[in-house]
């Protein structure tokens, strides 16, 4: 019939037991002394004063059998850890957690190391086993265990001392991962250093608090590490079932053992994400996790420290975190630059290996915005390379993590609102998330609990993070449809233009054409026309109807003399674009895009280098792009192949220019009643840039004069504009509002 075993309560009723063992081997080990520190029933002299009999009494013991007494004690000592497993086994399998036979197991620890964990940790629990060790150290300055106590007390036969020795070497376990880093372990009170038989050793703080369940985390940790527990994937946000993530890893989601890793063989699984922030690289790592029932630690690397032996020690604890709790480890790689190194990237491979070495079940993962090859990663031994790319998800999910994220709210704003954000906004999770948490607090400021349409797109806004004010200038869009006065053909076109922008998700995505379509599925528009025709004007129209930022390309920051730097600021460029969806407006466009020539020397072929590179960017730009020439003919025929649409401004006539005087004049203006807008336009052929100017100037005119804005203002405003063009302005053109004779300006 089996023995009843009684399963512990906690781990504290565990931990009691154990140490009951250990303080009944510190009373016999003083027993069979007689008050003598160094008597032992193994090994070692027994006094402060050697004497060469006591030497050659050594020799003559070395290979005679432990005491009687202390072999009764052994035989004890056997018995209760026998009962103590049963007692340990039955708790753990009823649901009670043991942190000391959870963490034997996970690393694989044999007898004697259990034993003097537990040595070690007696000293933690309570303050008289510090006594213990001080007397039987003979020194009242180490009250920790040392190499020598260990081997009098936990050793049942001589034979297991050079085996207990090599247990506390510098490639053990113990030494390792578990134990205070040598550097630690010391000299006395006077400076000399301990003989390594003397030398006191001292759990780690984070040993400690596991075996303690004291912290869920290693405090020197906060800020370097976020910690994600093991939960049922049922608990975290949803992911699409045909998410190609989910697809790849289903053999790393499958639950592993000690023994068994999902690749197979001693391939270790190295998983690498890569996409832009917030698009949910993290989330599919707690979906794999939850999977795999383990605990994802989260390395944010811009956290560590920048000296390297700081970040060594740094590395050492997540390691030791990792194995103590069978966890699987990411390292957050943000902001990564094509081109640049992986800081620390020696110590990062050196704790990789010794995580893979000691690790239960390692699983190792590095998220970054960009690809980076295995070459260019801390890449332990024998690992298992897979790669997945997260982008920003589709229009179909980013509506329904609009709704998601409204919850209860979504009800109350019209059905549309949501798709047209998600097909307006090309966000990530994270930027969705982010983006109604701050339209709520918007609407908070203002003391309702429901965001507005207006503060929704706000907070959108802001969610773009880019560097493009250090290589553009940003336009605020300030016209509207009614400023801009062109002929029915140019005016549909950007119209239609701003449609295909609004319906890109329905055409590429809900329809399927996005499929045929590898790349080339942005909006390019090149406008065409003289100056001062409202090529500028049309670009800010874009951005107001569409919502987007604007900046127009400062060539001077982007065009450089020495060969290759232009197309490195190019994609410099193209790659902040790309993550703050803006429109880039590339005023003068022919300056860069223009005619490829016959290569006649060095300047010929790089000058058609960087032509052909824009091109590409151009193509594979995502976003909106505009282009503004003045010379359509010094374009590029590739170019204009590329083009969405091709929009010609065309001079204004008489009557479109009377259009554009009344489209500069403001509500508020006042105005004389002799003004004759009509007969200005009749009179003056100019475009719209000059149009602007001549209403700005005639309007300070009249402030200066204190009168309403009238014919003779309008006329001196049309003279200096005159004679900037280096125009002839006649008298009779003007009449009967101007009495000068002909006059030549220029």
């Amino acid at each position: 019939m089996a023995q009843h075993v009684e399963p512990y309560r906690d781990a504290q009723e565990h931990l009691r037991a154990e140490l009951a063992w250990l303080e009944a081997g510190l009373l016999k080990l003083l027993e069979l002394g007689g008050g003598n520190p160094f008597a032992q029933p193994l090994i070692g002299p027994r006094g402060l004063v050697v004497t060469a009999e006591e030497l050659f009494e050594s020799v003559e013991q070395e290979d005679e059998s432990p005491l009687e007494d202390w072999q009764l004690y052994v035989e004890d000592r056997l018995g209760r850890e026998y009962e103590i497993t049963r007692s340990a086994r039955a708790a753990m399998a009823s649901g009670v957690e043991l942190p000391l036979m959870r963490l034997c197991m996970r690393l694989g620890l044999t007898v004697w190391e259990r034993r003097f964990i537990v040595m070690g940790l007696a000293a933690e629990m309570s303050r008289k086993f510090e006594k213990w060790y001080a007397y039987f150290n003979d020194d009242v300055t180490c009250k920790a265990p040392t190499p020598d106590l260990a081997f009098r007390l936990l050793c049942d036969a001589i034979g297991e001392q050079a085996a207990a020795g090599a247990l506390l070497g510098g490639g053990g376990t113990l030494r390792s991962l578990l134990l205070e880093p040598e550097e630690h372990y010391g000299g006395s009170a006077g400076g000399s250093t301990r003989p390594r038989l003397k030398t006191a050793m001292r759990l780690d703080e984070r040993t400690v608090s596991y075996l303690l369940q004291t912290e869920a985390l290693d405090g020197r940790l906060r800020g370097i590490v976020d910690a994600y527990e093991p939960v049922d994937p049922a608990e975290l946000p949803s992911l699409s079932p045909d998410d190609p993530f989910l697809l790849s890893s289903e053999g790393l989601a499958a639950e592993s053992t000690a023994s068994a890793n999902p690749l197979g063989g001693e391939n270790v699984p190295y998983l690498h994400l890569s996409g832009p922030s917030g698009g949910g690289k993290r989330l599919r790592l707690r979906h794999l996790a939850a999977a795999r029932h383990q605990r994802l630690l989260v390395v944010q690397l811009r956290a560590l420290p920048h000296e390297a032996d700081r970040a060594a020690a740094a590395l050492s604890r997540i390691v030791r975190e990792a194995a103590l709790t069978d966890a699987a480890v990411c390292f957050r790689e943000e902001h990564a630059v094509a081109g640049s190194t992986v800081v620390h990237l020696e110590a990062l491979t050196a704790a990789l290996n010794q995580y893979v070495r000691f690790a239960a079940r390692p699983l190792i993962c590095w998220t970054s915005s960009l690809l980076r090859q295995p070459s260019e990663l801390p890449m332990p031994l024998q690992i298992g390379w897979l790669y997945g790319e997260i982008g920003i998800p589709a229009a179909s999910l980013r509506e329904a993590f609009w709704t998601a994220e409204a919850g209860e709210s979504a009800k109350r704003y019209d059905s549309a609102t949501w798709r047209e954000l998600a097909d307006k906004y090309r966000f990530t999770p994270g930027q969705i998330k982010s983006a109604w948490r701050q339209a709520t607090a918007l609407a908070v400021g203002r003391g309702s609990e429901l965001p507005e349409r207006a503060e929704i797109e706000a907070a959108s806004r802001s969610q773009f993070r880019h560097r493009l004010a250090q290589l553009a200038d940003r336009i605020v869009p300030a016209r509207t449809w009614e400023d801009l006065v062109l002929a029915e053909e140019p005016y549909s076109l950007i119209r239609e233009a701003c449609n295909r922008f609004v319906h890109r998700e329905t055409v590429y995505e809900r329809w399927g054409f996005g499929r045929k379509l590898p790349y080339g599925k942005g909006l390019s528009l090149l406008f065409a026309g003289l100056p001062g025709t409202g090529k500028t004007m049309a670009a800010e129209i874009i951005a107001g109807e569409l919502g987007l930022e604007l900046y127009r390309i400062d060539l001077s920051r982007i065009v450089s003399k020495y060969i290759g730097e232009t197309e490195q600021r190019l994609s410099e460029l193209f790659t902040e674009a790309e993550n703050s969806g803006a429109i880039l407006f590339f005023d003068e466009g022919d300056a860069l895009f223009g005619k490829r020539t016959e290569v006649k020397d060095a300047h010929d072929k790089y000058a058609n280098l960087e032509a052909a590179y824009l091109l590409q960017r151009i193509e594979a730009y995502d976003g909106v792009s505009i282009l503004a020439t003045n010379l359509l003919q010094n374009l590029d025929e590739a170019l204009i192949r590329r083009m969405s649409f091709i929009v010609k401004f065309p001079f204004p006539g008489a009557a479109e220019r009377e259009l554009i005087f009344r489209a500069h004049l403001p509500p508020q203006a006042p105005l004389s009643d002799s003004l004759d807008l009509a007969f200005l336009a009749s009179r003056l052929e100019v475009s719209g840039g000059y149009i602007k100017n001549i209403v700005l100037a005639a309007a300070f005119l009249a402030a200066g004069d204190l009168k309403p804005i009238g014919m003779e203002h309008f006329v001196r405003a049309a003279k200096q504009e005159l004679r900037k063009m280096g125009k002839i302005l006649v008298k009779e053109n003007f009449s009967p509002y101007s009495d000068e004779e002909r006059e030549i300006f220029g």
